[in-house]
């Protein structure tokens, strides 16, 4: 570094000002940082999903007067109960002229309008051989779902056959849904059950899905449900995914929901797929949330993964590791993912280390620090079928409402603060940033051609954004040693 000179004390004290002014407003925009990054990242609240009663547990009362009918879940006491599974207490139907469902909507125990999936009710137009499908939100207006549409228009062949559903915003204007689709076409047996389905385009032509494949058929079970499902490309050629599987079998409970999985090559045998497991097994909360997912071979047999996990525990909006008896492991993800917050004083307090050390330590665990981050960033990730999102700022629009983007945003920051801090502690030069971004670039291009994980833009300004806090962090901190040492001196 070189050695200021000044003509006077005017200039020396003038100097001295405009770096204390400096560092006391990056110390302010460092603890806002700090007390943003906690405050986004706290756990939202954590919902008792077995709490209260489900459909099967109380009684369905049906009501009508004239085009209104009503069902109401009712108790023992014939109190109206809000049902756990079902997500409300009482369902209105009410029906045109014509006799066929206009609108229905979702009421909790108190009659209040309540969230069913996303949306509070449903209203439906008819048009020749068209059925115009509304979601709707608690005071009766248009609403997009989860799934990024408003509107479906569903049409009927000449046998009354449902056969295309196409997506809409709420000014009719063709949609995807977040699985890379417009809508779909099914197809039917000579039974007139559905044995399959074809994605399609927002001009109704066949088109590949966020998954890679362009069709799915099914083999039913004696019950009319999805037995086995196989994956075809545009041309009607089995397709294999990218877990490695070319279809799926499905085992169910007595409530139709899947409890197995077991995935199959394109003759329907089981296969290992890249992620090391045959089969995922799934228990239930009683609202029918998803529980818990264990990892099998072939066998059926319990196995673990990359981490030595052998499933996961689904609590909230997080995912837990679980051992082999199905407990919660000990383990530095599980403290990561349930108190998503420590996140933030791991960084802190490595980042202290990194500048208080002696400079060989420092260089030694900037180095452990950095093959951390590819362990992280490449070594548990699961090849996907999306290998880029090209879109900076993608998630923007989502990061108040997303618990879960939240979280992957912050964490992409400061996972390279403590980069930044440490390569500031060696250097002492404001950009080594730089270096951040070459890093995080190196990542993503590892991702892209591998398909480990999902090369984004996003990541790389997150991850550069955290090497520049980094650097800051570490200008304060240098600094504020300075003057300690300046006044113990004195």
């Amino acid at each position: 570094m070189g050695i200021m000179h000044f003509e006077n004390d005017r200039q020396f004290n003038v100097y001295h000002l405009k770096c204390r002014m400096k560092h006391r407003i990056l110390r302010v925009i460092l603890l806002l940082f700090i007390l943003l990054s906690i405050y986004f990242l706290l756990t939202e609240g954590e919902e008792n999903h077995s709490r209260g009663f489900t459909a099967a547990e109380l009684t369905e009362i049906e009501t009508a007067k004239d085009n209104v009918m009503q069902f109401s879940y009712v108790n023992k006491s014939g109190e109206i109960t809000y049902a756990i599974d079902k997500h409300y207490a009482i369902l209105v139907q009410i029906k045109n002229s014509e006799g066929d469902l206009a609108e229905e909507y979702y009421l909790d125990e108190n009659g209040e309008p309540t969230s069913c999936s996303g949306y509070f009710g449903i209203s439906y137009k008819y048009r020749e051989k068209k059925e115009i499908i509304t979601y709707l939100d608690a005071k009766g207006n248009p609403t997009e779902t989860v799934a990024g549409y408003t509107i479906v228009v569903r049409s009927f062949n000449d046998i009354n056959q449902a056969m295309d559903d196409m997506y809409y915003d709420a000014t009719m204007k063709p949609v995807k849904c977040v699985d890379g689709y417009y809508g779909f076409r099914r197809e039917y047996d000579q039974d007139g059950h559905v044995e399959g389905i074809i994605y399609l385009d927002s001009n109704g032509i066949p088109t590949y899905n966020t998954s890679g494949y362009v069709e799915e058929k099914y083999c039913l079970d004696k019950e009319g449900r999805v037995g086995k499902k196989f994956y075809f490309d545009a041309s009607g050629k089995a397709i294999q995914l990218q877990l490695g599987q070319s279809g799926e079998a499905y085992s169910y409970d007595e409530d139709n929901r899947i409890t197995q999985i077991t995935y199959l090559d394109s003759s329907g045998n089981p296969i290992t797929t890249t992620a090391g497991y045959s089969i995922l097994k799934k228990n239930y909360y009683r609202d029918g949330t998803e529980n818990t997912t264990m990892y099998c071979n072939t066998d059926g047999k319990q196995i673990s993964l990359s981490k030595h996990q052998y499933g996961i525990k689904r609590v909230g909006s997080t995912s837990l590791y679980l051992n082999k008896n199905g407990g919660i492991k000990i383990c530095l993800d599980n403290v990561l993912n349930g108190y998503p917050f420590m996140v933030v004083i791991i960084g802190i307090l490595l980042c202290m280390v990194l500048c208080l050390l002696p400079q060989k330590w420092k260089r030694i665990i900037l180095l452990a620090y950095v093959v951390f981050i590819f362990y992280e960033t490449l070594m548990f990730r699961e090849i996907g079928n999306i290998r880029a999102n090209l879109v900076l700022f993608s998630y923007a629009d989502t990061f108040l409402t997303n618990w879960k983007v939240r979280v992957e945003i912050i964490n992409n920051i400061w996972l390279f603060i403590p980069l930044g801090t440490g390569l500031y502690a060696i250097y002492r030069k404001k950009r080594v940033w730089i270096a951040a971004f070459v890093l995080s670039l190196t990542v993503e291009l590892i991702q892209y051609f591998t398909g480990l994980g999902i090369a984004e833009l996003d990541d790389i300004f997150g991850n550069t954004l955290g090497g520049i806090i980094g650097v800051g962090f570490g200008s304060v901190v240098f600094y504020e040693i300075g003057k300690w040492k300046g006044i113990s001196k004195k």
